[in-house]
Formats: C-alpha cells, sequence, structure tokens
C-alpha cells in the first residue's frame, strides 16, 4: 500500500529511557512503574480508507460462511475490502494510533516535548513518562498523580499495570530506591546472541 503522508512515530530511545531511570532514583521518594496498552494499533478510525484484495483461499471456511463471503468472490477468487480502522500491517496503523493517543492524553493535560520525541508531562502534575508505541514507562512522587494517568488511558484501553516496573523495552531492571540504584540488564541476551550468530566464546 502506498501512503502519501510520513508515518514516522516519534518515540522514546534508549538514551532517554536511562536518563529517566537516573531521574528517578535521582528524585527523593520518586517511583517507577511501567503500562501496556493492549492491541493498541487495531479499531483506529482512518480519515481515509484503505482497499485491499484477499484470494478466498486464503479465508478460512468458518470467516466466508459468518460473513457470507462466496458470494463476493469475483471471478478470479477475490474477495475486495474497504479497510475503515488501523489493523496490522498498515503503514500508517503506528502514526495514527499515536495521534489519537496524543488527542485523548491531551484532554487529561498530557503533552509530548516538543524537543526530546517520547518524553511525555502533565501540564499541572509533577509526573512524567517515556512512551514507545504503548509502552509507558512512569516516574511519579505522588501516587494520585500517576493514578490520573492510569484512569485517563483506561477510560478508552485495555492495558496491563507492572507496579514494581521490573521490564521495559526488552530490559529487566532491578530497582534499589534505598541507595538510590537502578539495574539494568538483559538475562540471556548474550547466549542468544552467541547461538545465533554461531560464535565461540
Amino acid at each position: 500500500m502506498n501512503y502519501p503522508d510520513d508515518v514516522g512515530t516519534p518515540t522514546a530511545d534508549l538514551l532517554l529511557v536511562k536518563t529517566h531511570l537516573n531521574s528517578t532514583i535521582s528524585t527523593p521518594n520518586a517511583k517507577y512503574l511501567t503500562l501496556d496498552i493492549h492491541n493498541f494499533y487495531l479499531n483506529t478510525p482512518m480519515e481515509r480508507y484503505e482497499y485491499a484484495r484477499v484470494h478466498s483461499d486464503d479465508i478460512p471456511d468458518e470467516i466466508m460462511n459468518e460473513y457470507k463471503l462466496r458470494e463476493k468472490v469475483d471471478e478470479n477468487g477475490y474477495v475486495y475490502i474497504e479497510i475503515q480502522k488501523g489493523m496490522y500491517g498498515l503503514p500508517q496503523a503506528g502514526i495514527i494510533a499515536q495521534e489519537l493517543l496524543a488527542k485523548r492524553l491531551a484532554e487529561h493535560g498530557y503533552h509530548q516535548s516538543n524537543i526530546v520525541n517520547g518524553l511525555w508531562k502533565h501540564k499541572t502534575r509533577p509526573i512524567s513518562f517515556c512512551l514507545v508505541v504503548d509502552d509507558f514507562a512512569v516516574k511519579y512522587v505522588d501516587r494520585r498523580d500517576v493514578d490520573h494517568l492510569i484512569s485517563a488511558i483506561r477510560k478508552y484501553y485495555t492495558m496491563t499495570v507492572d507496579e514494581d516496573a521490573t521490564k521495559y523495552i526488552g530490559l529487566t531492571i532491578d530497582w534499589d530506591y534505598t541507595n538510590r540504584k537502578a539495574h539494568i540488564h538483559m538475562p540471556g541476551y548474550l547466549e542468544k546472541a552467541f547461538a545465533r550468530f554461531n560464535h565461540t566464546k
């Protein structure tokens, strides 16, 4: 599919995430948690519809029967589809989902930094988070602030909350708030890389 506009999505990079972690352990009484929205790319309304064709051999019989698609198959065996909402595989799925998320968060006072991609703050509350697609890494001091964010997101999405923030974008995080340290590592990463590249230690 050819999409005429930019499909790039502003997202936090690893340097920002590490800086955000350091900011958390450097701020007295600050804590961290992570949030993950489910099925983020799906069902986002599209202003510009897309069109596709799928061969009937690739559609399960159960679907063909449920939606009476056999009567819609053309002479070459194709079913033509109008796509009105976001789905996996669309080039613009990420950016339209991100734009809708930004609009919804703005209603509750959250905005992305104009300088640092992927860093979000609230206009009055001392809370911030890094955003990578649908994964939030949240720094907060007052529990009421993070509850406000969770409530704002849950108004529109189903999500998972990790109160201990033990994992984020492939990193495993061990928190030591008492000594103000956060140890980040990727268990098994080297072993997998050695196996993948057939490398002898």
